[in-house]
């Protein structure tokens, strides 16, 4: 089936596992951000730096979102000024010249007095604030550190220090995810912009899969992508994976790791068979453990004539 551009819509529901603490809140310590269920919240700001940074750091793309050389984030004017030509439009130089606005958009203000003004661009691509499927036990060890001093009077000072560390015993995150070209809005008459949005988008998966594992840091270090589904329409946009895929009850608990087979698919199945007509493609994604339950999803998808893919996230490597 061939569609548009400003035509082919999807949606994305993807699940990832952590040991560690997934997204702080800076405001509470740095403490996962706990809800009264016993579940944690992940920010679509957190899923679009994971896409960014691996963007940057293994596909080396320019990013207008980015850190300074000295690891201090630039703030939107400058990194504008450092991008665009002069005389140019800000937005179509974003667009063109950057990775991540023709994906998630940008806002730009202009803080010169001649031109005093701002510049927002709506990204085609949005991600709702993500969930763990589980309760998730808290961790909340101390740490310690000891440090050499100045030596005086023949001997070497040392200093401890104690502070607060907080983690996640085990954590399913699931993220619902949208693309929708029509945000480009006028940018779509340009074939440039066009061209950079449609290379940038075709890098997504990787970049969130990919991403995901490759964050090694104190605090993200270790977390996996699990499951990744992606659903291609021809102008319909409903917004409802993360309903037609659903857990089994025991991954709702307090566990501490990745049951088998924790995803039911008959819903979604159910689903499609009705919307066969504007589905454009079905992208699925698992890892090792879930191979199996992917591999079926797909073999039941094309019995019923739906276009679909199973993706190897392993012939995917930069």
């Amino acid at each position: 089936m061939t569609v548009e551009l400003k035509n082919l819509k999807k949606e994305i529901l993807f699940y990832y596992e952590s040991r560690q603490n997934p997204n702080g809140d800076p405001g509470f310590e740095n403490q996962p951000r706990l809800m009264p269920d016993g579940t944690i919240l992940v920010t679509d700001v957190r899923i679009k730096r994971t896409i960014r940074g691996y963007a940057k750091n293994k596909l080396h793309e320019t990013l207008f979102v980015d850190y300074g050389e000295d690891g201090v984030p630039v703030t939107a004017d400058a990194r504008a000024k450092e991008i665009v030509k002069k005389g140019e439009n800000i937005a179509t130089g974003l667009l063109q010249r950057t990775f991540d606005t023709p994906l998630f958009g940008a806002l730009v203000t202009i803080r010169s007095e001649e031109e005093g003004s701002a510049q927002k661009v709506t990204g085609p691509v949005q991600f709702g604030i993500g969930r763990s499927v589980n309760q998730v036990q808290i961790i909340n060890p101390m740490i310690s550190g000891r440090f050499v001093g100045k030596v005086k009077k023949g001997a070497q000072e040392q200093f401890s220090t104690f502070g607060k560390f907080y983690s996640v015993e085990y954590a399913l995150i699931k993220i619902q995810g949208i693309v929708n070209p029509l945000n480009l809005s006028q940018f779509l008459e340009n074939k440039d912009i066009v061209k950079k949005y449609s290379d940038a988008e075709s890098k997504l998966f990787e970049c969130l899969w990919n991403g995901t594992n490759s964050l090694v840091s104190r605090s993200k270090y270790p977390q996996r992508s699990i499951f990744f589904l992606e659903v291609s329409y021809d102008g319909a946009i409903y917004n409802d994976l993360p309903l037609l895929v659903e857990e089994n009850p025991a991954v709702k608990e307090k566990i501490t790791t990745l049951p088998s087979s924790p995803l039911k698919f008959e819903k979604l199945l159910e689903a499609v068979k009705t919307r066969r007509k504007l589905i454009v493609n079905v992208r699925v994604a698992a890892c090792h453990e879930l191979q199996p339950d992917a591999s079926g999803l797909v073999e039941k998808l094309r019995n019923d004539k739906i276009p679909s893919e199973l993706i190897r996230p392993e012939e995917i490597q930069s």
